[in-house]
């Protein structure tokens, strides 16, 4: 799609492929947690951790698209990569535009990246099910940190697009 019919459409602006699926994914881990059992924060982790990678996967396609719309008519292209694992995706969001609390979110998802390593990889050196679960109390705050940085800031993208469409590409639109 041409870069002008996309920015005319908030429609094709970057959003999350399969956004209702998304939220019943959240909402499985927020009841998993509930749970209090070392089942429920397992699994909360893993689909915490997968709903983190697409956050930063949109922002890596915002900070993209904004770079496309500044740069206006001249054009760039992106490599297309396999999936990076999460600790190269967020070293490409670092690379990428200055955002609203970007360090915050980056570190934030940084921790929840390591705990989820020393979790998931190193269960079974640990010595007791308390143990593990001590370890995994804190991922549903921190979670919701990371979230709402998130939702903060792709909101802020979506109004810099919005600001783009107007003032800038408004005369392709008459």
């Amino acid at each position: 799609m041409d870069l002008i019919q996309q920015i005319n459409n908030s429609e094709h602006w970057p959003s999350f492929e399969n956004p209702n699926f998304m939220q019943e994914l959240d909402d499985l881990a927020s009841r998993a947690i509930k749970q209090n059992t070392i089942e429920g924060y397992l699994a909360a982790l893993l689909i915490y951790h997968q709903l983190c990678e697409e956050m930063v996967r949109l922002l890596i396609a915002d900070s993209r698209f904004f770079i496309e719309l500044s740069i206006h008519p001249a054009k760039i292209k992106f490599p297309k990569r396999n999936r990076p694992m999460f600790g190269s995706a967020l070293a490409e969001l670092g690379d990428g535009i200055e955002f609203p609390e970007k360090e915050s979110f980056i570190s934030k998802c940084s921790d929840f990246n390591q705990r989820r390593n020393q979790i998931v990889h190193k269960l079974t050196k640990k010595t007791t099910l308390g143990e593990v679960e001590k370890n995994l109390e804190n991922i549903a705050s921190l979670y919701e940190d990371i979230y709402r940085i998130f939702d903060d800031s792709h909101d802020w993208y979506r109004v810099c697009f919005k600001d783009f469409k107007k003032d800038v590409f408004i005369d392709y639109f008459e």
